[in-house]
């Protein structure tokens, strides 16, 4: 029995149930996306039963539910003999049971996050000085070092997704999280000017045709997204001069606007 389709159309939990109902062994590749990001998995079944999961560096359990609770992708079964030992051990129904209430959850906890695009910071004025976390905390809190997406966090550590969300939702509400300080900075006509002056003593005719604007332009800016500007600015300098010439012009502005 091959069978494949469309998550939107199709559910994982719909297509688990046929196989299992069919007493089919095979494979069930799946394709989808979470948080952005290219996801593939496999479930094995053996005479109906999931014996094992596939994800990433995921296995098991965890890889199950980070599978069937896809909700965008396709699918395709590929029945075989499958003769591996079993890592998941409980009945469909089970594990069914369990995806639901860990998408409920998962839902909920999302309702609390503002948005998975939020930066956060470690909090440098704690409300208390004792702090007792166990050790996952602790390798949450510390990919928010620096500032850091909360999704970009998710798939930065080998904890499942549910969990991440709701370590991280505990440490804001106890303040060791924050969001991240906005720091705004001004450019000015001035200072374009000056930018135009210091390209055309470097490269002389080319900083006539450079579109500077496109780049930087007069305004406010967040730190963050200006130094990202700054970054795309060189990489498009490095295409017409060479790289001290380059990081010159990229030095200038960062004098100016206090970056360094």
């Amino acid at each position: 029995m091959a069978l494949e389709g469309n998550i939107e159309n199709f559910t994982l939990i719909d297509v688990l149930t046929l196989i299992s109902n069919s007493k089919k062994s095979g494979i069930l590749y799946i394709e989808g996306k979470r948080i952005g990001e290219d996801v593939t998995g496999e479930i094995y079944l053996s005479n109906g039963k999931i014996v094992d999961a596939k994800s990433g560096t995921s296995k098991g359990e965890d890889a199950f539910f980070q599978i069937v609770l896809l909700d965008k992708g396709k699918f395709s079964f590929k029945p075989q003999e499958i003769n591996i030992p079993s890592t998941i051990t409980k009945n469909l129904e089970s594990l069914l049971m369990e995806a639901m209430r860990m998408k409920e959850e998962t839902e909920e906890i999302y309702k609390k996050i503002p948005s998975l695009d939020l930066n956060l910071e470690i909090n440098p004025t704690p409300p208390t000085n004792e702090i007792v976390l166990t050790n996952e905390e602790w390798q949450i809190l510390n990919l928010f070092t620096s500032s850091t997406k909360i999704k970009d966090a998710i798939k930065n550590i080998d904890i499942p997704e549910l969990k991440t969300l709701k370590i991280i939702y505990s440490l804001i509400s106890i303040g060791l999280l924050k969001k991240e300080e906005i720091i705004s900075i001004e450019i000015t006509y001035d200072l374009i000017n000056k930018i135009y002056a210091y390209m055309d003593k470097l490269l002389g005719i080319k900083a006539s045709y450079f579109p500077l604007t496109s780049y930087i332009n007069v305004g406010s800016y967040n730190q963050n997204v200006l130094i990202d500007k700054l970054n795309k600015l060189k990489e498009a300098l490095l295409l017409i001069t060479d790289e001290k010439k380059t990081d010159d012009i990229i030095n200038l502005i960062k004098e100016e606007l206090t970056l360094i």
